[in-house]
């Protein structure tokens, strides 16, 4: 074996007795020292949750006070007693609307006369004599009743004639050409078995006087 590793030998025991410290009876407490008090063993979390201090407050900030939840419930609102019902006044009937009903038509500005020419057995001649009293022209239409009989004929005097219709003693007679104003014109008729005095004698509306 040659020097060399020899020396190394060496070295690698003294290195190892040097890591392992001294032994058991190497005692570093001076003679006289009092010994260390033995440690506690731990606190528990609950004993060391009630002895660590409060943590301090924040100046300006009070902490929220957190009121415990009552047991009870809210109590529910007392209904309020309804005071006695009003009475609805009746329904008022309306009033059914107005039949605004059309205005009666002017008569025409005309003037009529009636009266009986001549009488014979079993009939007679009659008359109606109309006149213009307006400023215009006008056409007419002349009406005369008569209780039962018979219209014969009827025709005017002196101008063209016009067209009538007789049924049942009722003559109804329109004007030919119109009426001058200011002008006048007879209309005449023979009726049968009728009294002469008519029920209604009437020229555009306006009845006719009698003489």
């Amino acid at each position: 074996m040659s020097i060399g590793l020899l020396a190394m030998v060496m070295l690698f025991v003294i290195a190892i007795g040097a890591y392992r410290g001294p032994g058991p009876e190497f005692d570093p407490v001076p003679p006289g020292a009092a010994a260390a008090p033995p440690i506690p063993e731990r606190a528990s979390s609950a004993g060391r949750e009630a002895a660590s201090p409060p943590a301090p407050a924040v100046p300006g900030l009070s902490p929220r006070k957190t009121d415990p939840p009552s047991e009870a419930g809210t109590p529910s609102p007392v209904p309020s007693r309804p005071g006695p019902a009003t009475p609805e006044p009746p329904p008022v009937a309306s009033a059914p609307p107005r039949s605004s009903a059309p205005p009666a038509a002017k008569p025409a500005p005309l003037e009529a006369r009636y009266r009986v020419m001549d009488t014979f057995q079993g009939g007679f001649i009659a008359e109606v004599l109309i006149r213009n009293t307006s400023r215009g022209d006008l056409e007419w239409v002349a009406r005369v009743e008569y209780a039962g009989g018979r219209v014969v004929t009827a025709w005017l005097e002196g101008v063209p004639q016009g067209t009538f219709t007789g049924r049942r003693g009722t003559l109804t007679y329109r004007s030919g050409p119109d009426l001058s104003a200011g002008a006048s014109v007879a209309l005449r008729f023979h009726i049968e078995y009728a009294d002469s005095s008519p029920r209604s004698c009437s020229v555009s509306g306006r009845a006719c006087s009698r003489r």
